[in-house]
C-alpha cells in the first residue's frame, strides 16, 4: 500500500490557550525591555568619560598640536657634547616642555577637569621635567649621571602610564 496523498509531516496547529498566549506576550515584552536596556547601556558607556583614557577629541587635538611643536623643538636641541652642554640642552628642552604644558592648560582647562586622566598626565609630565632638572644639575657634578624616571605608586615608570592614557598610539610619547 502507498502512503496517503497528504503531507505526512503536516500537523494540526496546536491549540492556543490563554496561558500560552499570555506567556508569549510577557516573554516578548521582557525581550524588548532587555534589548532596550542593552542599547542604553552601550550608548551610555560609549559617551561617558573613561577613567583610564584621555578621550576628549578637542583636548586630544590641542595636546597633539602643542606636543608636535614641543617635539620638534626638543629634537632640535640634541643632548650631546660636554657635561655642561648636555645640562644646558636638557634645560632648554625642559623650557619647551613647560611651554607645551602651560599652553595645554591654558587652552583647555574645562576639558582637563572633565577628562579625568588628563590632569594626572600633565602632573606626570611635571614630575618628568623635575627629574630632568635634577639630571641637568647632576651632570655638572658627575658627567656620567643618568635620568631617574619617576615611578607611580605601583613602581611603574610614569612614562609608561603617560603612554597608556591614549586610544591606540600615544598622542604625545
Amino acid at each position: 500500500t502507498y502512503p496517503p496523498e497528504r503531507n505526512a509531516w503536516q500537523f494540526a496547529a496546536p491549540s492556543v490557550t490563554m496561558g500560552r498566549r499570555s506567556l508569549a506576550v510577557v516573554a516578548a515584552l521582557v525581550a524588548l525591555l532587555a534589548a532596550g536596556a542593552l542599547v542604553a547601556a552601550i550608548v551610555h558607556a560609549g559617551s561617558g568619560d573613561s577613567p583610564e583614557l584621555i578621550d576628549d577629541d578637542g583636548l586630544t587635538a590641542s595636546i597633539a598640536a602643542h606636543c608636535a611643536l614641543m617635539t620638534s623643538t626638543v629634537e632640535s636641541l640634541p643632548v650631546t657634547g660636554t657635561a655642561q652642554r648636555r645640562s644646558d640642552a636638557i634645560r632648554d628642552q625642559n623650557r619647551a616642555i613647560r611651554i607645551m604644558l602651560t599652553s595645554i592648560r591654558d587652552d583647555a582647562p574645562d576639558a582637563i577637569r572633565a577628562d579625568r586622566p588628563a590632569a594626572r598626565w600633565l602632573r606626570d609630565w611635571d614630575r618628568l621635567v623635575g627629574a630632568r632638572e635634577v639630571l641637568a644639575a647632576e651632570l655638572l657634578r658627575d658627567p656620567n649621571a643618568s635620568l631617574d624616571v619617576p615611578v607611580d605608586a605601583d613602581g611603574r615608570p610614569v612614562t609608561e602610564r603617560m603612554d597608556d592614557v591614549w586610544r591606540g598610539d600615544p598622542v604625545c610619547p
